[in-house]
């Protein structure tokens, strides 16, 4: 028998671009490669969400209305410190324009229209880019949660909790997916590679991981019935 492919967490993206049609083909796009997407339709939004979540990669406008796509990155990469690579996707087509763009923190520039395939392939290069010179620091953030990844170090307001392999990997899909539901069948798929060892298995992890959390004052994943499993949303806010 074959090996099992192994099944790969997804990549989070958030697209900062006020209008809608873009918007939908983007958010499209990259769902259909697997990544995980979140919209924001001006830089007050895209900021809201920066503060509270986690991406690995930011598509990012310059005309967005109120403060423009510079401001916004210059305002992520010197206040939030911000590390995450940036994809600026717009009509400005100048050499003073991709000037600005980069020097204002962007890593890649791309020039509308493009192809829908070219971005997806910058996408996946600047986010492995940017996990092989960044992994040690690399941390996803889930209000007073953090895990960063490399160590294996998860915390609740600075506390160290100790977590086994499996509720590790139920804990980052859940973070990556950053309150929307996890359906069951991508958790299982995720820690056994196929079927799990019981029906029981995953509710087994999921209790423990609930316990470990809770007893540190991280009571938030949520039960969605006939669904999967999400953190409760309102659990990002600080």
């Amino acid at each position: 028998m074959p090996p099992r492919k192994k099944q790969q967490i997804p990549y989070t993206v958030l697209i900062v671009e006020d209008e809608l049609a873009i918007a939908e083909n983007l958010l499209l796009a990259l769902e259909g490669e697997g990544f995980i997407a979140d919209v924001a339709r001006d830089a007050c939004a895209a900021l809201g969400r920066l503060e509270h979540e986690s991406y690995d990669l930011m598509l990012l406008d310059i005309g967005l209305p109120g403060m423009d796509g510079y401001g916004l990155l210059k305002q992520m990469r010197e206040e939030l410190q911000l590390s995450m690579p940036v994809l600026m996707l717009t009509a400005r087509s100048t050499l003073e324009d991709k000037a600005l763009g980069f020097s204002s923190g962007a890593d890649d520039y791309l020039v509308k229209p493009y192809a829908l395939e070219e971005m997806l392939m910058r996408c996946k290069a600047l986010i492995r880019r940017s996990r092989q010179l960044s992994d040690t620091a690399f941390a996803l953030r889930y209000g007073p949660l953090r895990y960063v990844v490399a160590d294996q170090l998860v915390t609740v307001d600075g506390q160290e909790i100790k977590l086994s392999r499996k509720n590790l990997m139920i804990l980052e899909l859940l973070m990556r997916y950053g309150g929307r539901v996890v359906p069951r069948r991508r958790l299982e798929e995720y820690l056994w590679q196929g079927e799990p060892p019981s029906a029981e298995a995953l509710r087994s992890q999921m209790h423990l991981l609930r316990k470990a959390l809770s007893a540190h004052g991280f009571d938030s994943i949520e039960t969605v019935h006939s669904m999967g499993w999400r953190l409760a949303p309102n659990a990002a806010q600080p």
